[in-house]
């Protein structure tokens, strides 16, 4: 489809261009929404906010109708976040932030040199062992830092392999050693999360790649701020009426949060996850502002989907629409790929069933995706609380093509192929525009 610009607005600082509905405008939302303007659309740098004001913007320039006061559904919770330099040391020698090392964001704030005290995968199992240790450092405990090397671990028994993994997973969250927090070495940086980031931490929890600390390092510094305060929220709600039949509604959702930043220089750009299912129903609420169904389409942008799905749990429970009254409601979180064909979460039974079937007939006769796959429900994203409350709904995602890394740092626009993007906008805008 020709791209067609029709008008730039200015506002806020904001830059909204609005194209005609395909993947090149998609390119241009998911571009901004993964920008280092808005800091991985977390707390830190108010990056939620402006994504959110963006949203808002681009649905009242459609002329798509708001849902709740000047579009906003607000609630509050508590929140981290990490603003400022943040800088890492092993005996002197720095560590790359981001690259070296990640600190998980409900860490407490450090801001000096701690003496490393080195523990061994064995005795983190044994209580004996750890009793000995916070008993030997008793002194210099609250300014140090324990170091477990996570590389090479090797048990005999499968039983004290098990007891470490589940010691190593509460650490994050409870610590028996009396020390300033726990830095675990890693062949690999994993994956970013919220998890556990509501509550004041009297700890950090650091991964630092374990080639950059040498057997001989007996000290490291990092210095970094991370605040916790209450932070107001919002989903961004639209609607465009339905033409023949107004108080029943088929809801398209996605979630415009992500992980936000590690600090003024490193920041989890989520275009994968997911600023690409942001695009994609931005794009619906334009072409169905233009092409109304006979049913009222209700747009609905979460927060908070990153820290366990905050948004639409708020929504359920304060819904701004019947919930009774919907239809059927379509969840579109990572969508920058797509090769593989795209997988729907909770379509193996019911109206799911119904959904996965219909879509598959119009896509065997559109011959637009390679595959429709099929899974049973899950908590995985913005769709389950509804499915909680009887809401007929599906989740969406895409399997294959390129994109970047899941929760990463290379999640980025660049990396995002978007090789199915129209080809799943007709598919479902096709099912939509021909309801009964």
């Amino acid at each position: 489809m020709k791209k067609l610009f029709l008008s730039i607005l200015c506002a806020g600082g904001l830059s909204l261009i609005v194209y005609a509905q395909d993947s090149t405008t998609a390119r241009e939302h998911i571009k901004y929404l993964s920008s280092k303007e808005l800091h991985g659309r977390g707390v830190a740098y108010d990056g939620e906010h402006l994504a959110a004001e963006y949203i808002r913007k681009n649905l009242e320039s459609f002329g798509v109708e708001p849902l709740s006061e000047e579009y906003f559904q607000k609630y509050e919770k508590p929140a981290f976040s990490m603003e400022g330099n943040v800088i890492g040391k092993a005996e002197g020698r720095s560590l790359l932030a981001g690259e070296d090392f990640r600190i998980m964001p409900f860490s407490q704030p450090l801001n000096d040199k701690y003496r490393l005290i080195r523990v061994s995968p064995s005795d983190l199992i044994d209580n004996k062992k750890i009793n000995e240790i916070n008993k030997k450092y008793a002194n210099i405990l609250p300014h140090s830092l324990i170091y477990i090397d996570n590389t090479n671990v090797n048990f005999k028994k499968d039983k004290d392999e098990k007891k470490y993994k589940e010691v190593l997973a509460k650490l994050k969250f409870s610590s028996p050693f009396k020390a300033a927090g726990i830095i675990e070495g890693v062949d690999k940086m994993p994956t970013w999360g919220l998890a556990g980031t509501f509550h004041e931490s009297n700890l950090a929890y650091i991964y630092v790649k374990a080639d950059k600390i040498s057997h001989k390092d007996k000290s490291v510094e990092f210095y970094y701020n991370n605040k916790l305060a209450d932070y107001i929220h919002y989903n961004v709600c639209g609607m465009i009426p339905g033409t023949e039949f107004p108080e029943q509604y088929i809801v398209l959702t996605c979630h415009y949060d992500h992980l936000g930043a590690m600090g003024e220089n490193v920041y989890f750009p989520g275009a994968h996850d997911n600023a690409s299912g942001c695009a994609f129903v931005l794009n619906m609420a334009q072409y169905f502002r233009e092409h109304p169904c006979k049913y009222s389409v209700v747009f609905l942008f979460f927060s908070g989907e990153e820290s366990g799905l905050l948004g639409s749990k708020y929504f359920v429970e304060n819904p701004l629409i019947p919930l009774g009254n919907i239809k059927y409601l379509i969840n579109f979180d990572l969508l920058g790929g797509g090769n593989d064909g795209i997988m729907l979460v909770n379509s193996t039974e019911g109206k799911g069933l119904e959904l996965y079937e219909r879509l598959k007939v119009f896509n065997e006769e559109l011959q637009l995706l390679p595959k429709i796959s099929q899974r049973s429900n899950a908590a995985n994203s913005d769709h389950y609380f509804f499915t909680k409350h009887k809401v007929p709904a599906i989740f969406l995602y895409t399997m294959g093509g390129k994109v970047g890394g899941y929760h990463d740092t290379s999640d980025t626009n660049e990396n995002c192929s978007l090789t199915m993007f129209d080809n799943i906008f007709k598919l479902f805008t096709t099912m939509i525009g021909k309801e009964e």
